[in-house]
């Protein structure tokens, strides 16, 4: 029967510590864009807390969301068909750079092509070439044009820059915001862009992995013993 006790204190002990062994919490902060001509934006996040000493940071995932969108549309001013069918494409390009804790440098670029629209020689516009109809024939509204979140991950990250007391701060810089139509087979001498709503969205999330210092594990076994031995 004491061996027995001893065995189950074993195990206990092992199962507390298993328990304990390891865990993670995440922190997250975000920013956005309408122009490639704005500033920089600072993200900053809370560093790792260790507790008074009694947690130790083991790892960190650091990641990055982007999206973007925008309203697109357009016409054709050119009275002129040039003798070819004249086709349309909008496009969006979001492109953003960031600088973060330790050295990190990451960022991406996403380019959204829309379909080929026909478009018609100029109809007048009611009688005006410089008055902005997005209408068909020789108009088209793409309506949201857009890309669903997108993640760049970086595991592994140095920890020297993410404990301590302070935050870890991530500098977003956009790179390019633009929206445009391309033309083919030619392009037309003339031709209107509406623009809408542009935005580029980022967010950082940083997961923080951590242990309980190897006294706290003891002190979790010890208990579990004492709890055993108050049985007998």
């Amino acid at each position: 029967m004491k061996v027995s006790r001893l065995m189950v204190a074993a195990v206990a002990c092992l199962c507390v510590s298993g328990a304990a062994m390891a865990d993670s919490y995440m922190v997250m902060g975000s920013t956005s864009f309408q122009s490639a001509l704005q500033p920089a934006s600072v993200v900053s996040v809370p560093k790792f807390d260790d507790m008074g000493g009694s947690l130790t940071l083991t790892g960190v995932l650091v990641q990055f969301f982007h999206d973007g969108a925008v309203e697109l549309q357009g016409d054709n001013d050119d009275p002129f068909d040039h003798g070819q069918q004249l086709f349309v494409q909008g496009q969006m390009i979001r492109s953003w750079s960031v600088a973060g804790p330790a050295g990190l440098n990451s960022g991406a670029t996403k380019i959204v092509n829309t379909a080929l629209v026909p478009l018609a020689p100029d109809d007048g516009d009611g009688g005006n070439n410089d008055v902005f109809d997005a209408s068909a024939p020789d108009g088209h509204d793409f309506g949201l044009v857009s890309y669903a979140t997108l993640t760049v991950s970086h595991p592994g990250q140095p920890l020297g820059g993410y404990t301590g007391a302070g935050t870890a701060d991530f500098t977003f810089t956009p790179d390019v915001i633009s929206q445009t139509l391309n033309f083919g087979p030619y392009v037309p001498d003339a031709w209107q862009l509406m623009v809408e709503n542009p935005i580029l969205n980022l967010k950082v999330k940083v997961t923080y992995e951590y242990t309980p210092e190897p006294s706290t594990l003891s002190l979790l076994g010890l208990g579990v013993v004492a709890l055993i031995r108050r049985k007998r």
